[in-house]
C-alpha cells in the first residue's frame, strides 16, 4: 500500500493519465476492502468494520496474519496519503468525474485507520505492535514504527483536511507520541540513541518476534500476498 498505489499515482501524474490515476485511488479503495472487510465488494460504508477501522495484516493464503499490526496500518494510512496528495495537486486531475469523490473517500479511510489507533491502547506512550493485543503475550509492545508513522500521518491530514482533523481532538495523539519519542523508556534508555537509532522497533522481516529491536538495522522485503 506505500509503495504501488502512490507510484501509479506519481507515474499516472507525471505522464497526464487521468484514466491511471484513478486507478490508483481504486487499488486503495480495493486493498481496504479485502484488509478490512475481506470481501471483493466496492466499497464498503465507513465506520462498519468490526475492527474500528483497523486493517488485517495479511488475508491469506501466503503468511495470513489477521492481526492488527501496528507498521501495517501506518503503511497503509500513509501509502493512501500519498496518493491522496498526489490527486489534490495534479493538474490532469482537475476536472474529473472522479476526483471529488476520491477525495472524499482516500480522506475518510485515512481518518479510519488515524481514528481507530487513537482508540487503542497504548504501552509506554506508543502504539502496540499489534494494537489490540494486550494479552501479554509479548505481541503487544508500544513501537515506533506504526507509532511515529501514524503521528506523521495525523500532523498531515490536520493540514489538509482541518475540518475532518481538527487540531483540539488529533493534536494531543500525534503530539504525545513526538514526545515520548523524545524521552526515555521505562528502563531509562532514550528512545532516540545517540547514533540516531529510534527504539523500540518491531523485526521488518519477523513481525511474529516478540524482542523488540533496539540496535541496527535491518532492510525489509516483500513476503506475501495481499499485505501492505
Amino acid at each position: 500500500m506505500y509503495m504501488a498505489p502512490p507510484f501509479i499515482a506519481y507515474f499516472a501524474a507525471d505522464t497526464h493519465n487521468a484514466s491511471l490515476l484513478e486507478t490508483a485511488y481504486l487499488q486503495c479503495g480495493l486493498y481496504r476492502e479485502v484488509l478490512l472487510f475481506n470481501s471483493s465488494a466496492t466499497f464498503s460504508p465507513v465506520g462498519t468494520s468490526l475492527t474500528n477501522g483497523l486493517w488485517h495484516h495479511i488475508i491469506g493464503p501466503q503468511s495470513q496474519d489477521l492481526g492488527l499490526w501496528s507498521t501495517g496500518n501506518g503503511w497503509a494510512a500513509a501509502g493512501m496519503l500519498r496518493v491522496l496528495h498526489t490527486i489534490l495537486k495534479a493538474p490532469v486531475a482537475k476536472g474529473t468525474s472522479w476526483r471529488g469523490q476520491a477525495i472524499s473517500d482516500l480522506s475518510s479511510w485515512i481518518k479510519e485507520i488515524v481514528d481507530g489507533a487513537r482508540a487503542s491502547s497504548m504501552d509506554g506512550g506508543l502504539l502496540r505492535n499489534y494494537l489490540n493485543d494486550i494479552s501479554g503475550d509479548g505481541h503487544g509492545f508500544g513501537e515506533i514504527s506504526g507509532s511515529s508513522m501514524l503521528a506523521a500521518v495525523t500532523y498531515r491530514m490536520m493540514v489538509t483536511s482541518p475540518l475532518a482533523f481538527p487540531a483540539s481532538v488529533y493534536l494531543p495523539f500525534a503530539e504525545g507520541i513526538r514526545k515520548v519519542l523524545g524521552e526515555n523508556d521505562a528502563q531509562g534508555n532514550p528512545h532516540i540513541t545517540a547514533n540516531g537509532t529510534a527504539t523500540p522497533a518491531v523485526n521488518p522481516l519477523g513481525w511474529s518476534d516478540t524482542a523488540p529491536w533496539t540496535a541496527g538495522r535491518c532492510v525489509s522485503r516483500s513476503r506475501a500476498s495481499s499485505k501492505h
